[in-house]
Parts: structure tokens; C-alpha cells; sequence
């Protein structure tokens, strides 16, 4: 008998391992729904990350086959959430396309789920998770009670802000079990606010965390523009000085599990010019032209038209 036990290792897992790589090769880099900067799932994440990501920075970590893998589970949990809402809801919009450059702010994305109850518009935000932080959510850690994650709120939020919903819901799904904290394969979670309801966690209006937000985004933007990499900071966190390798198993999570830890750990936390940058950053530091500025213009002149009507 021959047992493979290494988790990726044995000849299935090493064979799917390098299929998945491949597709994600092909796929290269994910263009936004609109061609803007920015994207709305980047809410609430390391403003240096973001730049990473508007900048089209090469990965300087590998996903391991066990990420790969796990992401393919949660999209087909999410798509069959999708396909029936779909089939059963006559007015469910599903990857609806969101546009906030008339808002003044190049960022679009496409929002998991559009859909109505009575006379209000709602933004469906889908998440799979594992047991984990589906536990945190379901029973609550002093940060979820009441409420899921900020990042999930200001995703959906965003989302909502550019199709003008009345709020959002979202939905947790969990991807795994733990039955000692009670969590099963499938179980889910709703929460639903409408966007001038406060989020108790943080006594704020869903709209006014969905400003703040959007004024941040525009502020790494164009630092990005500027050609300054944006410091070391996320907003639940604050000032990371000290972040923890790729995979460590102690240090803050975020820096643990990013695509650009190696790069990121070789620069201060606070701004720095891209020329003082590694010279994979400067290799591949390229940020998208966008027509942001143009499309800007055309709703400006629109807005002045239509004030030159009324007088």
C-alpha cells in the first residue's frame, strides 16, 4: 500500500495543485468591473495592500494548494446561494454592476446580489468562511456582536451608496464544521441594515462609515497616482511596525496571509517613493490609466447644463 499523507504532496493533490496554478496564470490579474483604480471589496484593508493592488504589483508569496482549493469550495457555495436566489426571486439581480465614478470616487466592482423587499432596494453581500470566524460571528468576540465584520458592512455599503439601495444584507455561510462552538457545514447567518442605521459595534450609520471609507480610498489613490507606495496601516489595527512572516504561525493576521509580505517587510511603515522601493515593486509598479478624470468632466458638465436650465 502507498499512503501520501502530506497534505498537496501525494499525486491527485500535486496534479490539481498545478492545474489551479495554471488557471490562475491564465487569469492574471482581475480588471475592475469599470476599469477604475479601485475595486469596493478593498474596503477596510491595509491601505498598503490596496496600493499593491491599484499599482498591478507582482505577488511576492505563493498561495498554498490548500488556499487554492478552499477559495474553489466557497465559490461554489456562493454561486448556488446565487443561482437560487435567482431561480426563486423574479426581480434577484445577481453580480450586479456598480459604477461610483458619477460620485465622484473611481471605484466600481459588481455587488453579489440586488434584490427588493416592499419598497426598498437591498445590496447582497455573500461571505463562506470557516469555522472560526463564523463561530466569532455567531456567538461574538466584542467586535462582531450584534454585527458582522466592518469590512463586510463597508463592502456591501459601497456597493449600496453606488446603485443609491436603501441598505444591505449579509449573509454568512460556513464552509466547514466545528461542532465543540456548534458551527456545522452550511450553516448561515443574515443581518440586514439599512444604510442610515447605526452598526452597534461602532455607534455609527452604515452611510457615514461608507463616506469615511470612500474618503480613504481616494486618499491611497492618489498617493498611488503620486507615485508614493501608502504606509503600513489598516484601519482595526492601526500602524503595523513590526509585521510577522508569510505563514508565521504568531503576529498580526493580515500581514501573515499577504501576497506582498515579502516586499512590504522590506520597506519602513510610514509612505515611501516607489525609486526607494525592492526592484520587484519598481519592476511592476504600473499603475491603470483610467478615464476617471474625463468621466468626472462629462457628469460635471452635465450638472452645469442642467443648473444653466434652471435659471
Amino acid at each position: 500500500m502507498i499512503q501520501e499523507t502530506n497534505t498537496g504532496s501525494g499525486l491527485i493533490a500535486s496534479t490539481v495543485d498545478a492545474h489551479l496554478r495554471y488557471e490562475r496564470e491564465q487569469e492574471g490579474k482581475r480588471p475592475t468591473a469599470f476599469g477604475t483604480a479601485l475595486r469596493g471589496s478593498q474596503a477596510y484593508n491595509c491601505a498598503r495592500k490596496i496600493g499593491f493592488e491599484m499599482a498591478q504589483v507582482n505577488e511576492s508569496e505563493e498561495l498554498p494548494y490548500e488556499t487554492l482549493i478552499a477559495f474553489h469550495l466557497g465559490q461554489a457555495m456562493h454561486e448556488k446561494v446565487q443561482q437560487s436566489l435567482t431561480a426563486m426571486w423574479d426581480d434577484f439581480e445577481a453580480e450586479a454592476p456598480v459604477d461610483l465614478r458619477p460620485f465622484g470616487y473611481d471605484i466600481s466592482g459588481h455587488a453579489d446580489g440586488l434584490f427588493t423587499i416592499g419598497d426598498k432596494k437591498y445590496v447582497l453581500e455573500l461571505k463562506t468562511m470557516t469555522a472560526f470566524p463564523f463561530k466569532l460571528a455567531l456567538k461574538g468576540d466584542g467586535t462582531t456582536t450584534d454585527s458582522p465584520k466592518i469590512e463586510h458592512i463597508l463592502q456591501a455599503g459601497i456597493y449600496a451608496y453606488g446603485l443609491e439601495a436603501d441598505g444591505i444584507q449579509i449573509v454568512y455561510v460556513s464552509k466547514d464544521a466545528s461542532y465543540r462552538d456548534g458551527v456545522k457545514p452550511g450553516m448561515t447567518l443574515e443581518f440586514r441594515f439599512d444604510m442610515d442605521d447605526v452598526v452597534p459595534s461602532v455607534n455609527t450609520t452604515v452611510r457615514e462609515l461608507v463616506e469615511q471609507e470612500l474618503s480613504r480610498l481616494k486618499v491611497i489613490s492618489e498617493e498611488v497616482e503620486s507615485g508614493m507606495i501608502p504606509p503600513r496601516f489598516v484601519p482595526d489595527e492601526g500602524w503595523i511596525e513590526d509585521p510577522p512572516r508569510y505563514a508565521a504561525s504568531k503576529g498580526y493576521w493580515r500581514c501573515r496571509y499577504c501576497v506582498f509580505n515579502i516586499d512590504c517587510r522590506a520597506l519602513p511603515t510610514q509612505a515611501v517613493p516607489v525609486e526607494a522601493s525592492t526592484p520587484n515593486i519598481q519592476n511592476s509598479w504600473d499603475p491603470p490609466a483610467t478615464e476617471f478624470n474625463e468621466h468626472i468632466s462629462f457628469y460635471t458638465s452635465l450638472d452645469d447644463a442642467t443648473e444653466e436650465e434652471a435659471k
